[in-house]
């Protein structure tokens, strides 16, 4: 009997311990040590704002050349490629029949002219004669209208001369601007006429160029906004625009603002920004889609955070951790909050913040995958590069 009460104390004895060692077990569990993290304090500063849109070139002058008097090209005087220079001739139109006209004009002038002199030469007698009464009156007067009317034919054979001499020269078609000039759309032998629809080429100048820039209205809207309520600085020197090709390649030259379009484009919703870049080697061509940043200017008391403290939900949102020293779980001196955020714009290696975090506020910078909201955390503040600098 004895032995069966030691055994049943030991058992008893056993089972309090292996109790006492599942609380101790849970009670570890419950308050397991804090994570060490590293924070950033989310700072303001004054930070350049860039706008970056996408368009597509366009020359700054484009004339096409139309033939202004029908006939027979005979000679094309251009290389197609090449850059011609404003007023060299570029095609040769057959000059003979507005040769003939301009010779059958010119002696109509002097027809003209010759009934002049007849009728000046019998107004002028006529004019002794009256004071006379050697003549009627009536001829007289028929003596000065038939002079009035022959310096008028004589003005209208001038004309005819003058417009003759014009259709003449028009049959040397000029370049009315300097640029590159694309292909003939004639050849040698081939029938023009005045008000064709098709051109013979078409000059671009190609240097400096524009690049045509959609801007949405909202962006437009909100950048308007900020200039008028002071939180930003538009550029006092203008706005420059760096230009990058479709793979990514930057543009040697730098651009500048000229205008933004006063109506919104109604299918796309869109504001056109123009940008005048210089292109000495006509490296950008007409029709090339292009991407631009633009310089609007400063933005006062901007909030930035560093990018790291930045993560990307599944749902398109974004979030930070934060370090927190209130509502924490008991016993909890800091533990991880989180705040959803909108960001407007980046400037190095951080983040320009829209809304969800203000100025002061401790994002976390590291082991973002270890913790969640409410963990129990062991802080402390990232080194900057300027710190690291000023110890230096």
């Amino acid at each position: 009997m004895q032995k069966k009460l030691t055994i049943a104390l030991a058992s008893l004895t056993m089972s309090m311990g292996l109790m006492a060692c599942g609380d101790d077990a849970q009670q570890g569990r419950g308050q397991m040590p804090p994570s060490a993290v590293d924070f950033a304090v989310a700072q303001t500063e004054e930070v350049p704002v860039y706008s970056t849109l996408t368009g597509r070139t366009t020359a700054v002058k484009t004339a096409e050349v139309r033939p202004q008097v029908s006939g027979v090209i005979l000679k094309r005087m251009f290389t197609e490629g090449s850059i011609v220079q404003e007023g060299q001739q570029l095609y040769q139109i057959d000059p003979a029949i507005y040769e003939a006209q301009l010779q059958s004009a010119k002696a109509e002038l002097a027809k003209a002219n010759a009934n002049l002199y007849t009728a000046k030469v019998r107004y002028n007698r006529y004019q002794k004669l009256v004071e006379t009464n050697a003549i009627s009156k009536q001829d007289y007067d028929d003596a000065e209208a038939n002079f009035k009317a022959a310096e008028a034919s004589v003005l209208v054979a001038q004309a005819v001369v003058k417009t003759a001499q014009i259709n003449l020269n028009y049959t040397k078609v000029y370049a009315p601007i300097t640029g590159t000039i694309g292909r003939s759309s004639v050849t040698e032998g081939a029938l023009v006429t005045t008000g064709q629809a098709q051109q013979l080429a078409t000059i671009q100048q190609l240097d400096p160029m524009y690049v045509d820039l959609g801007q949405s209205v909202s962006d437009h809207l909100q950048l308007k906004k900020n200039i008028l309520n002071g939180s930003f600085d538009p550029n006092s020197d203008g706005q420059q625009a760096s230009i990058f090709f479709e793979n990514g390649e930057e543009f040697s030259e730098k651009g500048k603002l000229e205008f933004s379009e006063v109506n919104v484009d109604q299918s796309t919703g869109m504001l056109t920004v123009r940008v005048n870049v210089a292109n000495p080697n006509h490296i950008l061509l007409p029709g090339m889609y292009v991407k631009a940043t633009i310089k609007e200017g400063i933005q006062k008391d901007a909030i930035t955070i560093p990018q790291v403290a930045v993560t990307r939900q599944t749902n398109g949102t974004s979030i930070v951790y934060t370090v927190e020293n209130q509502n924490c779980p008991p016993n909890v001196q800091y533990c991880v909050g989180m705040k959803v955020i909108e960001t407007s714009g980046e400037i190095g290696n951080k983040y320009i913040i829209k809304s969800g975090v203000k100025a002061g506020d401790k994002v976390i910078t590291s082991n973002l995958q270890k913790i969640g909201p409410g963990a129990p955390i062991s802080p402390i503040e990232a080194t900057t590069s300027s710190d690291q600098t000023k110890a230096e």
